[in-house]
């Protein structure tokens, strides 16, 4: 059905909007026929397959358990993406629906739901070489993509992120050890940055320890001869390595633009309260039907809502410094050359203009934003505000590069097909499909590794280690309650006779990515073992490829799980009811 509505189109551009619109008419259509179920189409090999998924969503879920916050999160950022772990990562919820088993928002009627099938839990643990499997939803991988793609990440998407993200993290704490009050409004925006962070850096890592680059290049000639060996085959597929390349070249001629504009959306309030200005100017002039959701009629309230926190957490010494740094950078850059709002900086100093705007712009105002924004079209354009000036431009180069993309993406969409298909005769085998936010199963061993050389990582932490670890404060404060237990060996059930003590974190092959975090990890029965929480940092490079050497996931194992509810939290109740026995 997609693809017939996709081959009616006059150009590649019109493929993607008609690929767009038929996928909205099959989810409402398949919402109309029955409104307890949420519909998605996912495209599973692009331009080529999509599939139809139906979820039954179930919206009164309610906490029964969380660990302590110093065993939850016991090694914070420090530990993140990394082995060993010791985190115990984990929470217990219940479901519930309404007495007549249906899905039903909160009511204190409602009653705890019983699907007809559900998985066991095993407290018996696992070991060494044990085999695992995972069920869960891993959100997008790029498998198989081809080289340039992966040359686009290494060379410019994946390097400019991590290291503004850097840059940002340094400068956020800067500014929060002299404001305590800043420090605690930016900490959760300093974790996030920082995760990604750390993503892209191991990726980069991977992508030059795994030579993604030049294998996927080297796979592509050999694929090249095997199309120019068969007269039937060059001419249906000679060309689509050539074409993928010159979409690519459009594609690496906009460079770093994109983000540039995002991180000025994302992290820059006063160019952001700029952009929804001249959004709202643009959008209002629209069909309402025809508009961006946050200018919609029923959106008000949320519009309002978001205009009212980029002034509750505008912090103008970071933010100039963040916008200085952003467009000094830009500057400096080939693909920025010709982008017209920059002329505005290349004609004076970046410091002095920048510094005008957070002196002299009406949007510092809220009273007059909110004003302004309520007034006739005239009126905004006929306002003297460079700031205003400025982000009108960037924002003609953002809808040049939607266009662009657009048909960059249009043409992808035929020839990424073509160029599986071929791939696919090549080879002589099926694909699995990149994840996609679908459900997906990946199986592996329990294994350690050795992630450089002379090291070697056993794939079972235990309590030893969190004690080991453990401070008076920060990432690593340890729970007193814990330490007295392990010194009293009181284990329990859940001790491990080899390690002679409580399993905490396991490490295995799998090929997870992410959206995998809270997947259950299940042994050889399909019994759950553990939760899958995290990758170590050499296996950020499963999004693009997996490797035996270097690809582990880690979770928690539900024999430390279920010790900290018992011995920690005496939730001895729930422990039963999940049916162990202590």
């Amino acid at each position: 059905i997609i693809l017939k509505a996709a081959n009616q189109a006059k150009d590649v551009t019109e493929r993607t909007t008609l690929i767009t619109k038929k996928i909205k008419e099959l989810v409402t259509e398949e919402e109309r026929k029955d409104s307890s179920i949420k519909a998605n189409v996912s495209e599973m090999f692009v331009g080529k397959s999509y599939i139809l998924f139906r979820y039954k969503v179930i919206n009164d879920v309610r906490l029964v358990y969380a660990p302590p916050r110093n065993i939850g999160e016991f090694g914070g950022e420090s530990d993140n993406w990394v082995w060993p772990r010791h985190t115990g990562d984990f929470s217990f919820l219940r479901a519930y629906v309404a007495p007549d088993g249906k899905p039903a928002k909160y009511s204190k009627d409602n009653v705890p739901y019983h699907p007809k099938k559900f998985l066991k839990v095993n407290a018996d643990g696992v070991k060494e070489g044990d085999f695992v499997f995972i069920l869960g939803y891993p959100g997008r991988t790029f498998k198989h993509q081809p080289s340039q793609f992966l040359q686009y990440q290494e060379e410019y998407q994946l390097p400019y992120i991590q290291s503004n993200y850097s840059w940002l993290i340094d400068l956020y704490k800067t500014f929060g050890d002299n404001d305590s009050e800043y420090a605690l409004h930016i900490a959760p925006r300093i974790k996030s940055l920082a995760n990604t962070e750390k993503n892209y850096r191991g990726k980069l890592q991977g992508l030059k320890r795994l030579q993604l680059v030049e294998k996927k290049q080297t796979e592509e000639k050999n694929l090249q001869d095997f199309i120019n060996a068969d007269a039937k085959l060059k001419n249906e597929y000679g060309n689509v390595l050539y074409d993928i390349s010159k979409v690519y070249e459009s594609i690496n001629n906009t460079g770093r633009i994109p983000y540039l504009i995002s991180l000025l959306t994302n992290y820059v309030n006063l160019y952001r309260l700029a952009d929804i200005m001249i959004d709202y100017n643009l959008e209002m002039k629209k069909p309402d039907n025809e508009r961006k959701t946050l200018y919609t009629e029923n959106s008000k309230s949320n519009l309002i809502s978001t205009i009212n926190s980029q002034y509750k957490t505008l912090f103008p010494q970071a933010d100039k410094e963040i916008f200085k740094k952003f467009i000094t950078e830009a500057l400096t850059l080939p693909e920025f050359k010709n982008v017209k709002a920059l002329e505005y900086f290349r004609n004076g100093n970046v410091e002095d203009l920048v510094n005008n705007f957070y002196e002299n712009s009406i949007l510092l105002d809220s009273t007059k934003y909110f004003t302004l924004l309520n007034s006739s079209d005239e009126r905004i354009n006929e306002v003297n505000d460079p700031l205003l000036d400025f982000v009108s431009d960037l924002k003609e180069t953002e809808r040049e590069l939607i266009k662009i993309n657009s048909d960059n993406q249009g043409k992808l969409n035929v020839l990424l097909a073509q160029f599986m298909d071929v791939k696919r005769m090549y080879l002589n085998k099926t694909f699995v499909p990149d994840a996609n936010s679908t459900l997906r199963l990946t199986y592996g061993y329990i294994k350690g590794y050795s992630p450089a050389d002379a090291t070697y990582y056993s794939p079972l932490t235990s309590l030893k280690g969190i004690v080991e670890k453990g401070t008076e404060d920060g990432d690593y404060k340890i729970n007193k309650k814990l330490v007295e237990l392990y010194n009293n060996k009181d284990y329990g059930r859940f001790k491990d006779k080899k390690l002679n003590d409580v399993p905490v974190a396991m490490l295995y092959n799998t090929d997870t990515s992410g959206g995998n975090s809270g997947s259950p990890v299940l042994n050889a029965y399909g019994e759950i073992i553990g939760v899958n929480y995290d990758r170590g940092f050499e296996a950020t490079i499963n999004d693009y490829a997996w490797s035996d050497d270097y690809s582990r996931s880690i979770g928690v194992d539900m024999r430390f799980v279920f010790w900290v509810a018992q011995k920690i939290s005496g939730a001895d109740n729930i422990v039963k009811e999940m049916g162990i026995k202590i």
